[in-house]
């Protein structure tokens, strides 16, 4: 293998898709190991045939990508991208296995790199996790944020990343 060769780097094998009707049942899918992951903290629990309600609703000012391998479903993002104001991801969600692999920084460069500028990221206080995540991911992409502790009426205390996207800033 050549320095320059990179066929074993997971990045290189990915395929990002828009939602749309062909393909909403794998979104919808991807979201109940979201909701399940997550269940913990929310203290949400499946309904009588085993799913979960699902918090963001696309369409509209709401757009969602899936990301995927050549086999897999591996990951989505849901965001709202008014054309004024601030976009606000919703929902980032990566694969427990496909995880630690910068698949979740790729994601993220490619959804924000679609919709120039204020962003916000939010998590829950509770999700350590998902905010070392973030914390990394924007370091790693470049961009400067400033983050806010808020209290949101519906989840409680959130962490909040606030942050702006230049157009054209990634490749």
């Amino acid at each position: 293998m050549s320095g320059s060769d990179f066929s074993n780097d997971p990045v290189n094998d990915l395929c990002l898709q828009e939602v749309c009707d062909s393909n909403l049942s794998t979104y919808l899918n991807l979201a109940q190991a979201y909701e399940a992951e997550f269940s913990p903290i929310t203290k949400k629990n499946p309904n009588l045939t085993g799913l979960y309600e699902l918090d963001t609703t696309i369409g509209g000012e709401v757009k969602a990508y899936i990301l995927q391998n050549s086999a897999n479903a591996i990951g989505f993002a849901a965001a709202s991208v008014p054309e004024e104001g601030t976009r606000d991801l919703r929902e980032f969600y990566i694969v427990p296995t496909m995880r630690g692999k910068k698949i979740g920084t790729y994601l993220a460069r490619q959804v924000f790199s679609f919709y120039p500028g204020k962003w916000t990221v939010k998590q829950l206080k509770q999700a350590t996790h998902a905010t070392s995540f973030w914390h990394q991911a924007l370091s790693e992409l470049g961009i400067p944020y400033e983050e806010t502790i808020l209290l949101d009426e519906y989840w409680g205390n959130v962490v909040m990343q606030t942050f702006q996207i230049m157009p054209q800033s990634y490749p």
